[in-house]
């Protein structure tokens, strides 16, 4: 039997509404007078290298994401940067696609992105299938996030088929073990074949759901090593 998809909040749930903008242009109509739905308490601003964010704006994201924040703080909102590691061959088309983590990390993107937000997302879910790369390049973007803004919260990116790459349920909890003691949480995403996602062959609600399930009867360790 298929569900309704799920339209309010539950009450009890500990959420907070946000709206996903990919352009400054899209962020500008959001906040037109009586466009925002009232419920919404923060603006993501989500920068790739795709037709959604402005050529302009791929080109120049710290400009685009400080702009940005003055407009969503004017109006008494949570700021939210998730600029994609994508963004890359666009800054620095010499660079090569091998170590596009490393790259990102000497341009400075992940400083660029918490300096003026309220929550960083790192977009590390293309690299979930390596624990070690992924721990190493959450590791130091947050480092960095947190040299530019010591109050920025951050969150790791996770994917049911990050760009299309197949991943099980063991890469994913892997890749949380590695790094929770790191961030303050995790952005879970679970693409659909559509324009947003042209690399995804299929929907895969059931690996976060089982992701979720074995996490809900773990015992984690305290970071100090004692038992919670």
């Amino acid at each position: 039997m298929r569900r309704q998809p799920l339209r309010e909040v539950p009450a009890d749930w500990n959420a907070i509404p946000i709206l996903s903008c990919k352009s400054l242009g899209e962020i500008q109509m959001a906040l037109a007078p009586g466009a925002l739905d009232p419920s919404v308490r923060g603006i993501l601003y989500d920068v790739e290298k795709w037709r959604f964010t402005p050529v302009e704006e791929q080109r120049a994201p710290a400009i685009s994401m400080k702009r940005a924040a003055a407009a969503v703080r004017a109006r008494g909102l949570l700021f939210l940067t998730a600029p994609a590691v994508d963004l890359v061959p666009v800054l620095a088309p010499d660079s090569g696609r091998k170590r596009q983590d490393e790259t990102y990390l000497r341009l400075g993107l992940a400083a660029d992105a918490a300096r003026y937000a309220d929550v960083f997302d790192i977009q590390a879910q293309r690299f979930e299938s390596d624990a070690a790369r992924y721990a190493r390049f959450v590791r130091e973007a947050a480092a960095q996030a947190k040299r530019a803004n010591p109050k920025v919260l951050l969150l790791a990116g996770l994917s049911t088929q990050p760009g299309g790459q197949w991943v099980t349920v063991d890469d994913i909890l892997r890749a949380i073990e590695a790094t929770r003691g790191i961030v303050d949480g995790y952005w879970f995403n679970m693409p659909k074949p559509s324009a947003y996602s042209p690399r995804v062959t299929d929907f895969r609600p059931d690996i976060a759901i089982e992701v979720l399930r074995r996490l809900a009867g773990r015992s984690w360790p305290a970071p100090d090593g004692a038992d919670r």
